[in-house]
């Protein structure tokens, strides 16, 4: 049983803000329903990169400012997740997350890519590169651990009720905000005064958009036993050492599926290292494949 119809039905009828999409953005029709995306269009190599909920692209700004020196940067939500609202199509798994992947870099023709993505989006671009290596350069992970260590992590760190079908849609439906807040609270380090994360993610909340945790929660719980080997892309795991939600986690489990993966810790962030400490990330960046 899946209870992710209730998505559906619930955005289905529902039009974005046009008051909250932002600078160089725009919708992207794909088989799994309108992604929103921001491109910044320059004659530049390719990175791609994702929010992870509840973040959203407005989290990803200075990011995006600070990799576009020497990068054309896409960034996209995917569905389930801001303004891209789920249809019913997309199921939460990683198989639908890499074909979204590979149907978005193929409607914007783009032929060879460089990846930064977070925690569990991390699958579906590991996935994309098991299947076509010929069209990855590079894969950037953050707080991405094996499989089977991150469906043990959503145990700890996830209320169990939203793992229940249907109960645990609804739930996330009624209390997204304070759902995100908490979040924010236990996967920042201790130290952190950065309110924009809420604030981010409540703005867009409030403004129609989405944060199906309990369908992503579902959907990776069916791919726990899922075979992931890549060998031909270079892959390097940042992995944010003050994340109290992954304190017993081993990142070193991510070589479980990539063997020869680069692990780089930053001792003095939380869950989004990529976004805690922008410039040392964009540097790495640059210093692999720029």
């Amino acid at each position: 049983m899946t209870g992710r119809f209730i998505d559906h039905i619930v955005y289905k009828l529902k039009r974005p803000d046009p008051k909250n999409m932002g600078q160089n953005t725009f919708f992207l029709e794909t088989n799994y329903g309108k992604i929103r995306i921001l491109d910044t269009k320059e004659n530049k190599p390719i990175i791609i990169n994702v929010p992870d909920g509840p973040n959203v692209i407005a989290h990803q700004i200075n990011l995006v400012k600070q990799l576009s020196k020497n990068f054309r940067v896409i960034c996209f939500e995917y569905p389930g997740l801001g303004m891209s609202y789920p249809n019913k199509y997309y199921d939460y798994s990683i198989e639908s997350g890499s074909s979204l992947l590979l149907e978005i870099m193929n409607i914007l023709k783009l032929e060879k890519v460089s990846i930064l993505f977070t925690c569990s989006n991390g699958y579906y671009a590991l996935n994309l590169a098991e299947k076509s290596p010929e069209r990855i350069n590079h894969i950037f992970l953050t707080q991405t651990p094996s499989i089977p260590s991150i469906v043990a992590w959503t145990k700890k760190s996830i209320p169990s009720i939203l793992e229940i079908p249907i109960i645990g849609q609804t739930v996330n439906k009624l209390i997204p905000k304070k759902i995100a807040t908490t979040w924010y609270k236990y996967a920042l380090p201790k130290d952190n005064e950065d309110s924009s994360f809420t604030e981010n993610a409540l703005t867009a909340i409030h403004h129609g958009g989405c944060f199906c945790l309990s369908s992503l929660v579902q959907g990776l719980k069916k791919d726990a036993n899922k075979e992931l080997t890549v060998a031909d892309v270079p892959v390097t795991l940042v992995w944010g050492a003050k994340d109290f939600t992954h304190r017993n986690t081993d990142k070193y489990s991510i070589r479980e599926h990539i063997k020869a993966c680069e692990v780089i810790e930053f001792s003095n962030c939380g869950h989004f290292p990529e976004l805690e400490d922008t410039k040392k990330m964009v540097k790495l960046i640059n210093e692999r494949v720029g």
